[in-house]
């Protein structure tokens, strides 16, 4: 299990690389303070780990979901949503 705790000025640059290691290993991924991104931002991180791939710009390697790999977004508020399963 992965946690990550996003800061107000963090964006979705901060959240890729831990998504990307928790597709890589089939882990769940625990967001928390999703709501600082951002409706647009959230749709997006979303959309990307639905893709079914994600790629990494540095080192052009494509990550493909392992299973076990799950997307939880936890807002201010401790509400728990499911964002990939």
């Amino acid at each position: 299990m992965l946690n990550l705790t996003l800061k107000c000025t963090d964006s979705i640059e901060t959240i890729l690389p831990t998504v990307e290691l928790a597709m890589h290993t089939g882990d769940v991924c625990h967001i928390h303070n999703i709501n600082y991104l951002g409706q647009i931002h959230l749709a997006a991180l979303t959309l990307l780990a639905m893709s079914q791939n994600l790629m990494d710009s540095a080192t052009g390697q494509i990550v493909h979901p392992h299973p076990g790999f799950c997307l939880l977004g936890i807002d201010d508020r401790g509400v728990t949503r499911t964002l990939v399963m």
